[in-house]
């Protein structure tokens, strides 16, 4: 999966909604994943909250309700700048999301989804 994709489901809400049809899963059999890839999903999607919640915990909320908007309204940062923060921060943070975006490893499964 690209960068850009792991960061619009975190924005979106798409990673919680992911989690909790997992963790729902995984009551259902018992406390446990019967199945490898139920797992490996799971952890991967417990990793992009962690790394994102630890870094937007981080930002000011406007900076990640622009973050939101861009992602779930599709509103181009272009309409933030200067207004929000300055460009360069701006940047800066999507340079950021965007580090931490490919530093969280995929299962292969997960890789081959674009």
């Amino acid at each position: 999966m690209k960068q850009r994709h792991i960061i619009g489901h975190y924005f979106t809400g798409y990673a919680d909604w992911a989690l909790k049809g997992l963790e729902y899963l995984k009551q259902e059999e018992g406390g446990h994943f019967s199945n490898r890839y139920a797992e490996e999903n799971y952890n991967f999607w417990v990793e992009v909250r962690r790394v994102f919640d630890d870094y937007t915990a981080t930002l000011p909320p406007e900076i990640v309700k622009m973050e939101h908007d861009h992602y779930k309204h599709r509103k181009p940062f272009g309409e933030y700048y200067n207004i929000v923060a300055p460009t360069a921060v701006i940047q800066e943070v999507n340079n950021e999301l965007n580090r931490l975006a490919k530093s969280i490893e995929q299962p292969e499964r997960i890789k081959q989804i674009s």
